[in-house]
């Protein structure tokens, strides 16, 4: 049996082939300045609903390294991380895949509350180790105006990433 048999049929290996170039692409366009906009500051996490989605199609074991090598990418670009985002982004690939395997129904109302949860996790998570012990005014004013409302347009970004994502598995489906 050669390589390309371990990993899947040629369809498969050209499918995570595009969905890497996908979270490549994600990522310089979530992190160049001017490329995405930023109103009032507020910076959607576009990794979030792309590794949720990509794990609702690939399922629990390709999410996993999916979300790593989001959670890498992230963790490559922050000055402040050392392995922060490589493990929650591994912990929402694998669960949005496992729960989608055993739970869920594959579609944009789960994909939604997936990202909607996972956002406000990470949001939280990320206030609590960088931002909660710096000496800033009113700590939940912040929190709501900038972690909380990055959630938020987070989980308004979960639609395109759906279609994307679902687009790309129909054009490179196992016959």
């Amino acid at each position: 049996m050669d390589y390309i048999g371990k990993l899947g049929g040629k369809k498969t290996v050209e499918r995570r082939a595009v969905l890497i170039a996908l979270a490549v692409l994600t990522f310089v366009f979530q992190n160049t300045g001017g490329l995405f906009p930023s109103p009032f500051g507020i910076k959607a996490i576009l990794l979030i609903p792309l590794t949720i989605c990509i794990a609702m199609f690939e399922r629990e074991f390709a999410g996993i390294f999916f979300g790593l090598l989001s959670g890498v990418m992230l963790d490559s670009f922050s000055s402040q991380s050392v392995v922060f985002n490589s493990l929650f982004f591994t912990v929402i690939g694998f669960t949005a895949g496992a729960l989608i395997t055993y739970l869920m129904r594959n579609n944009l109302l789960c994909a939604t509350i997936m990202t909607a949860v996972a956002s406000v996790f990470y949001s939280t998570l990320s206030f609590v180790v960088y931002s909660a012990f710096d000496p800033i005014e009113n700590h939940f004013i912040f929190f709501l105006r900038y972690y909380l409302a990055s959630a938020i347009f987070t989980v308004l970004m979960t639609p395109v990433y759906y279609i994307i994502v679902r687009a790309i598995f129909k054009e490179f489906k196992e016959n």
